[in-house]
C-alpha cells in the first residue's frame, strides 16, 4: 500500500453531527474525571484527557455503531490482506489553541496493524506530519470527512494549533486477525473495565 492512503469517510452533514458527538464526549469525560478526582479539570485542557490519558474509557465506533459497516468496507478495500475479525481502537481528538500531539507511533504487529485519522472539522492546515526518518518528513493537509490510513509504526505528529477555533479528528488503530494477541483479546472481554477495543467481523 502507499505510505498514506486517503478515503472519503464522512459527508459534511455527518462531520457536523460527529463534532457534536465530540463536544458531548468531552463534557462527559470532564464530568467523569471531576467525579473520580474530586477536583476540576483545568480550563482549556479538556481535550488532553481525551486524546492522551483517557482514550481507553470509550470507543468511537462502539458509540457510533451505524458507521461500523462503512469502516469494515473501507478496511476490506484498502487493506484486503487483513483477516477478520479485526480489532478496532478509536477515540476523538479535540484540539484547542496551543494543543497538538508530539511524534509517536501506535502499537501493533508490522504488516497487520494500521493507524488512521478522520478529519471532522476546523482549520485544515498544517495537517499531519509523517516521518519515515529525520530526512524524510511529509505533510498531509486535512480534508473534512477524509480518512488517512497508514502503517501503525509510521511516526506522525500534529503541530500545536495556532488557531482559536477547535479542530476535531477521530484517531483509529486497526489490527487484523493476524495481529490479535492476548492483550488485544483481553481488551474486548465483556467484564473488562476499559472500553477501548472492539472486534468487527467482515
Amino acid at each position: 500500500m502507499d505510505l498514506v492512503q486517503g478515503y472519503k469517510f464522512f459527508s459534511p452533514d455527518e462531520c457536523q453531527k460527529m463534532r457534536a458527538y465530540c463536544d458531548k464526549k468531552e463534557r462527559d469525560l470532564e464530568a467523569l474525571l471531576k467525579k473520580k478526582a474530586s477536583e476540576p479539570v483545568p480550563e482549556g485542557k479538556a481535550s488532553i484527557p481525551l486524546t492522551q490519558g483517557h482514550h481507553y474509557l470509550y470507543n468511537f465506533f462502539a458509540d457510533n455503531r451505524k458507521y461500523q459497516p462503512r469502516l469494515v468496507k473501507c478496511v476490506s478495500e484498502l487493506l484486503p490482506h487483513l483477516e477478520f475479525p479485526i480489532a478496532i481502537q478509536s477515540w476523538v481528538n479535540v484540539y484547542r489553541n496551543g494543543e497538538g500531539i508530539k511524534w509517536h507511533t501506535h502499537g501493533g504487529k508490522n504488516g497487520y496493524s494500521y493507524s488512521a485519522n478522520i478529519f471532522l472539522g476546523g482549520h485544515t492546515t498544517p495537517g499531519i506530519y509523517y516521518s519515515v526518518d529525520p530526512e524524510n518528513i511529509v505533510n498531509v493537509e486535512n480534508e473534512e470527512g477524509a480518512m488517512h490510513v497508514f502503517p501503525h509504526s509510521l511516526n506522525h505528529m500534529v503541530p500545536a494549533s495556532e488557531n482559536k477555533s477547535k479542530r476535531y479528528t477521530v484517531g483509529i488503530t486497526i489490527h487484523g486477525h493476524q495481529a490479535l494477541d492476548k492483550a488485544l483479546l483481553q481488551g474486548v472481554a465483556i467484564n473488562n473495565e476499559y472500553q477501548e477495543t472492539i472486534l468487527l467481523n467482515g
